[in-house]
């Protein structure tokens, strides 16, 4: 969570008391920013800490910003989307058709291995790490990984993200006032 105390609140309102609505303009402009850079911080941190490809995150994630306001200084991301096909973490082997037994691993670092799992190519031309629910041919499911919001939700992940956007809102409340005070925003 990403938070301006009230001192800070206190010292923008008395350095911006000249400017109309200046102390509500320069801390939703700062919390905006904050949350902008987690946004896009997100993808980075994540894969720093799971063996996801970069594509599949982008193809499975709805990701909304609700931006902060002068009416309203609260602002927050939500993430969600599906869960990730195991075939875009790490797993060996990658080709269909190797009769070898099939290795994942979502975090980094990590490994499983999976005695009855196989890889495939679907018509579709899907690629996926699939297993037999019985001993049957079929039906086969398919293994899924980690959905973003999931993998977001890691207390790494969080707390590297936190850090870095408040550190991006501490900045830029600085640069807010300087901006206002010299005229600059509306």
């Amino acid at each position: 969570m990403i938070e301006v105390s009230a001192e800070t609140i206190e010292r923008v309102e008395a350095l911006l008391a000249g400017v109309p609505k200046g102390a509500e303009r320069a801390l939703s402009n700062a919390m905006n920013r904050g949350l902008s850079k987690m946004k896009t911080g997100a993808a980075k941190k994540v894969r720093e800490v799971y063996a996801v490809q970069s594509s599949a995150i982008n193809e499975a994630t709805n990701t909304r910003i609700q931006k902060a306001s002068t009416g309203n200084l609260a602002g927050y991301i939500h993430f969600s989307g599906c869960k990730i096909p195991l075939y875009k973490f790490k797993v060996t082997p990658k080709a269909p058709g190797t009769k070898k037994q099939v290795t994942a691993a979502v975090k980094k670092g990590g490994g499983t291995a999976f005695e009855n799992a196989f890889i495939a190519q679907m018509k579709s031309g899907h690629f996926g790490v699939f297993e037999r629910e019985t001993s049957k041919r079929l039906p086969v499911e398919e293994k899924m990984g980690l959905a973003m919001a999931q993998m977001v939700g890691n207390l790494n992940v969080m707390t590297e993200l936190e850090k870095e956007a408040q550190k991006t809102v501490n900045e830029r409340i600085v640069h807010e006032i300087d901006r206002l005070l010299n005229g600059y925003g509306g």
